[in-house]
This record gives C-alpha cells, structure tokens and sequence, in this order.
C-alpha cells in the first residue's frame, strides 16, 4: 500500500468518524434538549423520539463501522454496537403498548450495552485515536444506562429529564469528538 492511499485511507476513516460523531451528536443533542424542555410528553411520544435516536444512531454507527473501520480488529464490536442500538430503536418506535417500565429497560440497557462496547473498542485503538473520549463517552453511557434503570416506575416528567440530560450530555460529547476528528483531519491535511 503506497503511503498517497494510506493518507486517503485515513482521511475517509476521520470524514465518516467526524460526520458521524456530529449527527448522533446534533440529534442526540435536539432530542435531549426537547426531552428537558418538554419532559410532560406521552410516554409513546417520549419512546418514538428515543427509538428515531438510536435508529438513526444505529444505522449510522453500522454504517460506519462497514464502511470506514472494516480493517481494523475492533469494526465487529463497531457494527454490533450500531446494530444494538438499530433494533432497540425499531423496538421503542413500533411497540406503542410498552409499558414505562419496559421503555426503562430499554432504554438502560441500551446504554449499557452501547457503553460497554465503546469501552471494549476504546482498549482496542490508540491514545492518538480518540481512546480518551470514546472511554469518557462509553463510562457516560453507562452512568446514564444505569441512572434510567434505577427508576423503573418513574413517571413520564422524571423519565423524560433523565433521559434528556442524558441525551443533552451524550450529545454534547458526540458533537466535541466530531470537533476533535476536525481538527486531526486538518492537521493531517495541513501535512503538520
């Protein structure tokens, strides 16, 4: 592989990164902001607006995960992460009988879940790669994972402001890795 292909390699790996990192951020951030705002939402409307979440996160984070992380070792947790958040997603949006108890758990674990994998990937990469904030991003999520499950028979106000501070910060976290994939990408591109 000559080094011009390594150099376009990398630069389309920090373009998916970067612009997956300000989606999930920017809708995560609008979702969380929406749930603090507005946490006297239905309970449906609560759990379509989080399922659209991790749908879209989801699909994205696979995507990702194919598309630009395919040779490296830790792409299989990558779209297993982004598969668990597509189907919890599809689970939130299309079962409008679910209880509050059962959006809870969906919800939390989730969280959990999509945490626990961003730890496990964040021991696979380098420092120089983004391990700080994806280990800071995966012990959030499971802070929030475990705070949601805490409180299985919240009431829909309580759930929706948990849920949208822990959304407000996940996103805000998405949209500073996005930040920082901007700044190595014209670092790189800058030939420093």
């Amino acid at each position: 592989m000559t080094a011009a292909s390594e150099d376009r390699s990398t630069m389309d790996l920090l373009r998916g990164s970067r612009i997956t990192a300000y989606s999930i951020g920017f809708i995560s951030l609008v979702a969380g902001l929406v749930l603090l705002f507005r946490p006297d939402r239905e309970l449906q409307i609560i759990a379509i607006i989080i399922g659209f979440l991790f749908v879209v996160s989801g699909f994205g984070q696979a995507a990702e995960a194919v598309t630009t992380h395919r040779k490296g070792t830790y792409w299989g947790l990558l779209l297993i992460r982004g598969l668990v958040n597509f189907g919890f997603g599809l689970a939130l949006i299309f079962w409008t009988g679910a209880t509050v108890t059962v959006i809870v758990w969906l919800v939390g674990l989730d969280f959990v879940i999509t945490g626990i994998l961003a730890i496990v990937v964040s021991f696979m990469i380098g420092k120089d790669e983004g391990r700080g904030s994806l280990l800071i991003e995966g012990l959030i999520t499971i802070a929030v994972g475990i705070i949601i499950m805490v409180w299985p028979t919240a009431t829909t106000n309580v759930l929706g402001i948990v849920i949208g501070i822990g959304l407000t910060l996940l996103g805000l976290l998405f949209l500073f890795s996005g930040y920082q994939l901007s700044k190595v990408k014209a670092t790189l591109a800058s030939g420093r």
